[in-house]
C-alpha cells in the first residue's frame, strides 16, 4: 500500500506527508499538488498524449489533473520538496471520507469503480499496480480514484497483480457485511489494509469455507497459497504469448463486478433510524415548517460548507445543497447512511454521505497516527445542523450538556442550527426508556443559557405544531457576528 497522504485532496493540509516510490501529495496555497517521480511522470505523459487522462477525468473516473508547466512554480515547488522535479496539481475535493465511514453500497460502488478504470486501462495497456480502497473518494455521491501515481505500464497484462489486495480490500469485507453481520467500520478500522483469505478463512469455521459464495474468492485462493511457487514451470514460450492477452483477466474482472452488484443488491437496511422520518412523530404541517425556517436561514446566510450531523436519510442535508452548499451527511447509524447513499445514486446531489459516531468519531491511525486523518482533522464547515440531535448525545451519548456544546463549537467556523427537544417530546421519552431521568435541567433557557456562552443567539423560532424549538446561533468569535 502507498501512502498518497489522500486526505490533503479535500483542501485541509496535513499533519505530515508520506513517501512512496511514485510520489506523495501536498496542500499549497489553497492548491493541491503531487510530487511524482520520473517514471511516473512519463506514464501520465503517455496517458495525457493518447487522450486517455482527459477522457478519465471527464468520464469522471479519476480526480481531475493537470501536469505543473510553469518552470516558475516548479522550481519552487523542487526547492521545498527535495528530491522531486516533476509536480501533478489535482482538483481539490469536497470532503475525504475513508472506507471504514462508508455503507455497505458505497463499499461495493468503489470497488466497481476500482474494476471499470482497470478494464479501460488494459484497453491501453495499462494497468492499477494497487486496489486499495483508499484510492477512491466519492464527489457528489459518487466514486472517483485519486491516486494516479498508481497506473503502470506492467510487462504482464494477463494477470493482475493486486488481485490479491482487491480481495482484502472489497470482496472479503463485502461478503462479511452480507452474510455475516458485519460493517465496514468493524472490518477496516482495525484492519488498515484488511484481512487475508486465510484470516477469513478462521473466521468462517470449517463449514462456512465451503459455500459457494466463499469458494471461489476466499477457500481457493487460500488452499492455492504457496502451491502455486512449488508447481512446474511452464515453458518460456508460452509465458510470453500469455503476456500481453488480456482476455482471462478481463473474464475474472467482470465476473467480481457482477458478484460485487450482487453483494451490494443483496444487502437489506433494518437500523430503527433508517426509518426516523415515518416514528419521529412531525406532521406535514411541521416537518414543511421546519424545512422552512431552515431553509430561509441557509439562504440567507449562504454557507459554502455545511455539516449535517445526524442527518437520518438526509432531508436537510439536500435542503442545504439546494442552497448551494457542499454538504457532509453524517449519521452513526449505517443504515441510514445506506438509505442516503442509494438515494444519492438515482439523484446525484453536492452531498458526500459518511458513517461516524460523535461521541467516538474516527481516530488518526496508520503510520505515526497520520496515515489517515482523524474525523475532527477533516471537518470544517459554515454552518452545521444540529437537528433532533442533542437529546441522543446527552442521553444515548451520556455526553453533559457543556461538552455538546463544545463538541458543536469544534466544528462550525460560524454558524449552528440547533434544534431543541424539550424531555416531554415523544422522541425524548423513547430514548428514557428503562433509564433514570437525569435531565431535570434541560429545559430551553437552560439550553439558551448555556449555547449564548459561546454563540450569539440570532434568531429563536418555535416549530409550529410541536413543543421544539429551533436556534440559530453564531459563534461569537467569528469576525462576521460583528
Amino acid at each position: 500500500m502507498t501512502f498518497p497522504c489522500e486526505h490533503s485532496l479535500s483542501g485541509h493540509r496535513p499533519p505530515g506527508s508520506f513517501r512512496d516510490p511514485s510520489g506523495y501529495v501536498f496542500w499549497r496555497e489553497d492548491r493541491v499538488f503531487r510530487a511524482v517521480s520520473e517514471d511516473c511522470l512519463q506514464i501520465i505523459g503517455r496517458l495525457r498524449e493518447a487522450g486517455l487522462l482527459s477522457q478519465l477525468a471527464r468520464g469522471q473516473m479519476i480526480v481531475a489533473t493537470e501536469v505543473v508547466e510553469d518552470n516558475a512554480l516548479c522550481q519552487t515547488l523542487a526547492a521545498e520538496h527535495a528530491g522531486y522535479d516533476h509536480f501533478l496539481e489535482h482538483e481539490p475535493l469536497p470532503a475525504i471520507t475513508y472506507p471504514y465511514e462508508w455503507s455497505v453500497s458505497m463499499l461495493a460502488d468503489a470497488g466497481v469503480h476500482t474494476i471499470d478504470l482497470q478494464l479501460q486501462l488494459l484497453e491501453s495497456g495499462y494497468s492499477l499496480k494497487d486496489a486499495t480502497a483508499y484510492n477512491v473518494q466519492f464527489v457528489h455521491g459518487r466514486p472517483v480514484f485519486i491516486d494516479l501515481g498508481s497506473i503502470e505500464q506492467p510487462q504482464r497484462l494477463d494477470i493482475w497483480f493486486a488481485l490479491g489486495q482487491f480481495t482484502q480490500m472489497f470482496t472479503l469485507p463485502l461478503l462479511l457485511c452480507r452474510h455475516y453481520g458485519w460493517d465496514p467500520r468493524s472490518y477496516f478500522l482495525a484492519n488498515l489494509g484488511g484481512r487475508t483469505v486465510q484470516q477469513a478463512l478462521r473466521g468462517l469455521g470449517w463449514f462456512g469455507r465451503w459455500r459457494p459464495r466463499v469458494l471461489w474468492d476466499v477457500t481457493l485462493p487460500a488452499l492455492l497459497t504457496g502451491w502455486s511457487d512449488r508447481r512446474a514451470r511452464p515453458r518460456q514460450d508460452r509465458v510470453e504469448r500469455r503476456k500481453t492477452d488480456t482476455t482471462s483477466q478481463v473474464f475474472n474482472l467482470r465476473r467480481l463486478r457482477r458478484k460485487i452488484r450482487k453483494l451490494s443488491a443483496g444487502y437489506s437496511p433494518r437500523g430503527v433510524w433508517s426509518q426516523y422520518t415515518r416514528l419521529c412523530g412531525y406532521d406535514e404541517h411541521a416537518e414543511n415548517a421546519k424545512k422552512a425556517l431552515v431553509a430561509e436561514f441557509l439562504e440567507s446566510t449562504r454557507p459554502r460548507r455545511v455539516l449535517d450531523l445526524g442527518c437520518n436519510t438526509g432531508d436537510y442535508s439536500r435542503l442545504a445543497a439546494g442552497c448551494g452548499a457542499e454538504v457532509l451527511a453524517l449519521d452513526s447509524d449505517h443504515d441510514t447512511i445506506e438509505v442516503l447513499y442509494r438515494q444519492l445514486r438515482k439523484a446525484p446531489a453536492s452531498i458526500t454521505p459518511m458513517v461516524a459516531d460523535l461521541c467516538n468519531p474516527s481516530p488518526g491511525i496508520g503510520y505515526l497516527n497520520r496515515e489517515r486523518a482523524p474525523f475532527l482533522g477533516r471537518v470544517e464547515a459554515d454552518c452545521v445542523l444540529a437537528l433532533a440531535l442533542a437529546h441522543h448525545l446527552l442521553i444515548s451519548g451520556n455526553l453533559p450538556a457543556t461538552a455538546v456544546r463544545d463538541l458543536m463549537l469544534e466544528m462550525t467556523r460560524r454558524d449552528l442550527v440547533l434544534e431543541f427537544v424539550p424531555r416531554g417530546d415523544q422522541m425524548f421519552q423513547r430514548l428514557m426508556r428503562f433509564r433514570v431521568d437525569l435531565f431535570g435541567d434541560w429545559t430551553l433557557p437552560n439550553c439558551r443559557h448555556l449555547f449564548t456562552q459561546r454563540f450569539e443567539l440570532l434568531r429563536e423560532s418555535p416549530v409550529p405544531g410541536t413543543n421544539r424549538t429551533l436556534l440559530f446561533l453564531r459563534r461569537r468569535d467569528c469576525p462576521l457576528a460583528e
